[in-house]
């Protein structure tokens, strides 16, 4: 059989285990052997007499364009620390990422700088995100829409099917009754759904700031099935895609706890205002 040694050994197994069963002090093993003493000493306390695996105890996976940018988005819309981001990012997105992973994700997007919100600042002016979804993810339906909150990082999330007449009324029943908060205001793109939602939830829209990461973001293949680009601890591809966005949308509402909340969820923070 094969023995295979690490490339800087300077004993072999037989050699080892002379070493292990001599009376000799050690000094005179590293002379007679032509070895230090170090490697000697080390020897002796070992039970064995072969190389230990030098591959990593945990493989670090790495990150897709598409991973990415989801956890930009997190990050932009959540204010998560690096620290919940990683949280987010092995529960939802890559199970077994490590930190570095994440900061360097972060830098090579510009968003290693995370400004905080002022907890002081009123809740519910919400920033409202639309994402065309590929029929390879959904046949039913055309668009996810994405609610956050800035201030508490409070997330809810609904899907849109791609009959444009779909009526909003089950969407405005939703946001005014099934939120921890009310909405006051919405920021969005100027579009026909954005304007009619603020008109049925009698709330401003205003016109978001151009972001820099978005045209990073686009440039992604987002047509690829959904297990392509979630593996997440969470994410279970047995589940369809609304109860996936239900499983995430609670594990960051209800699981990730954030610091700048002293120590809360964002569902717990606006229940104990």
């Amino acid at each position: 059989m094969e023995i295979k040694l690490h490339s800087n050994a300077t004993t072999t197994p037989r050699t080892r285990k002379y070493i292990q069963n001599s009376d000799k002090s050690d000094s005179e093993l590293a002379e007679e052997l032509n070895i230090s003493v170090d490697t000697v000493r080390r020897w002796r306390k070992r039970d064995d007499c072969f190389d230990k695996s030098h591959r990593p105890n945990t493989i670090h996976r790495a990150l897709s364009h598409e991973q990415e940018a989801m956890l930009v988005f997190l990050r932009v819309r959540l204010s998560l620390s690096l620290d919940e981001l990683l949280e987010a990012a092995q529960l939802l997105v890559q199970q077994g990422i490590s930190r570095a992973s994440v900061s360097r994700a972060l830098q090579n997007w510009q968003q290693s700088r995370l400004s905080k919100p002022d907890l002081k600042q009123p809740v519910g002016h919400l920033r409202l995100d639309v994402f065309p979804l590929p029929q390879s993810i959904t046949h039913k339906h055309g668009a996810l829409l994405v609610f956050s909150d800035p201030v508490s990082g409070f997330i809810a999330v609904a899907l849109r099917e791609r009959d444009d007449e779909q009526s909003l009324d089950a969407l405005v029943g939703f946001l005014q009754q099934s939120l921890l908060l009310q909405v006051c205001s919405i920021t969005a793109k100027t579009t026909p759904l954005s304007q009619h939602l603020a008109e049925k939830l009698g709330v401003s829209l205003y016109e978001p700031q151009s972001e820099a990461w978005q045209q990073q973001a686009a440039t992604g293949e987002w047509g690829r099935p959904l297990e392509q680009l979630l593996n997440g601890e969470r994410y279970d591809k047995r589940l369809g895609f609304g109860a996936v966005l239900l499983e995430f949308e609670d594990l960051l509402n209800k699981r990730i706890i954030r610091s700048r909340l002293k120590n809360l969820t964002p569902a717990a923070w606006l229940k104990s205002r």
